[in-house]
């Protein structure tokens, strides 16, 4: 069984993506005996979303089918899958040959599907001279150098290959911008830990930590940070590129919980995860990032450059759009994770007062994170749009947890349309489940 759509699980699309094996209409992926019963603007409103869906708790009363294949839209010419088994739970990415039609590409990933063992990725060619792994197919590939052959992409990265450019330019994006950015990452990490001393305290350290693992955890972040404390009096919190994220123990004697910590933690993660240094270096320099890449030779003359424009950052701040938009992701960060977004108000009280007392001055989040009076303003009113959210998952938590955790992480959804998210659950209630019908959801204001 297969759902392929632009995004969203639109019946109309569905009957031009039928293959054979697979489903064209979603609604024959649900029990019947359940989706009779809903109207047809409910069945719109259940299928909007996929994720949702299959972030239920019930979702085995919800299918018929116990295992999914999500297609999604056409990425640099391939057509990238997700594979779900609704029993065992395993969630797998599948990739298409380049170069295929949408019909083939789909027929392909559906066969990959489709197998008794799950989902496996193509074959590929591994170099032990390079270290990278290709597609079976490619032209390009050194045939005398030893190359083997290896069941799936996992299998390689498993023994230390990287996946070749050119083959998976979906995987690593053109001119390998990621690995520049991991790589200033490494840089700016051993020049912060050479010039500051690491913490050795045990209860600091896994305070930082813990709420880390729980940010990352709860919001299901790719990258695997790492959680460090500094030895400084100066109240600061920073993350480098893709990560390492630095607290000092000068600003865990300011924060008085986990919650108000969080919520500066998960400022300095959405610094990270929304690129800002990179994103700032391109506007600095005012270059598109190809072009950027196309006129320094070496990697060593970029990375002193961005190693040089980031230390920039660390002191003086990032742009006030850039910090505002960190304030933002922070707070869903915070929440997704099962924390009290609103302390990181009385977080940045604290720091407003401070600041009026002793002035912000030196190498502090109090310089780069300035806790202007128009700032807060804007934190109270991400809060107060919260609220309804936040009423609408205590109704959902004891009928749904899975769900209620999803719609939680994705909490920004809700912002953008609150109704939208309401008919969703309003919807998912009617699907003859008792639970879900002991109480009426009230329309968000």
């Amino acid at each position: 069984m297969f759902v392929d759509a632009k995004g969203y699980w639109d019946p109309l699309y569905q009957a031009e993506a039928t293959v054979e094996g697979g489903v064209g209409d979603p609604k024959l992926l649900l029990r019947s005996d359940v989706i009779k019963r809903l109207s047809y603007e409910q069945r719109q409103d259940l299928l909007h979303e996929p994720e949702r869906l299959l972030a239920c708790s019930r979702v085995r009363e919800i299918f018929t089918t116990p295992r999914l294949l999500l297609l999604h839209p056409e990425r640099d010419g391939r057509i990238l899958g997700t594979y779900f088994d609704l029993e065992s739970k395993v969630r797998e990415p599948l990739l298409a040959d380049p170069d295929q039609s949408p019909q083939q590409a789909r027929e392909q990933l559906l066969k990959l599907a489709q197998k008794d063992y799950g989902p496996h990725s193509l074959p590929v060619l591994a170099n032990p001279q390079s270290h990278r792994y290709h597609l079976r197919h490619a032209s390009h590939v050194d045939t005398s150098a030893g190359v083997v052959e290896l069941a799936s992409s996992y299998q390689a990265e498993a023994q230390g290959y990287q996946a070749c450019d050119i083959c998976f330019d979906a995987v690593n994006r053109p001119l390998d911008q990621d690995e520049l950015e991991r790589s200033l990452g490494r840089q700016l990490a051993q020049q912060v830990e050479s010039q500051f001393r690491l913490s050795q305290d045990p209860v600091l350290i896994e305070r930082v930590q813990r709420v880390g693992r729980r940010l990352v955890s709860g919001n299901q972040l790719a990258n695997n940070y790492r959680f460090i404390v500094l030895e400084s009096e100066k109240i600061n919190a920073f993350a480098v590129p893709t990560g390492p994220l630095y607290v000092t123990t000068g600003l865990l004697n300011v924060v008085e919980s986990e919650d108000e910590l969080s919520g500066v933690m998960g400022h300095e993660l959405a610094h990270s995860e929304l690129h800002h240094g990179r994103r700032q270096y391109e506007q600095a320099q005012q270059w598109s990032w190809l072009s950027l890449l196309a006129g320094i030779a070496t990697r060593n003359a970029w990375l002193y450059n961005a190693t040089q424009m980031f230390g920039s950052v660390l002191t003086r701040g990032y742009s006030r759009d850039f910090e505002l938009e960190a304030d933002r992701q922070g707070v869903w960060y915070s929440y997704g994770a099962g924390y009290r977004a609103d302390h990181f108000k009385l977080t940045l009280q604290k720091f407003l007062d401070l600041e009026r007392k002793r002035g912000s001055g030196g190498f502090s989040w109090l310089q780069t994170h300035p806790g202007s009076e128009q700032r807060l303003q804007e934190i109270n009113d991400i809060l107060g749009r919260v609220e309804p959210l936040r009423l609408l998952l205590e109704e959902i938590e004891p009928v749904d947890a899975g769900l209620a955790g999803h719609l939680q992480r994705k909490g920004s959804e809700f912002l953008e349309d609150p109704q939208e998210v309401v008919r969703f659950y309003g919807a998912y209630r009617q699907l003859n489940f008792p639970e879900a019908a002991k109480s009426a959801v009230s329309p968000a204001q």
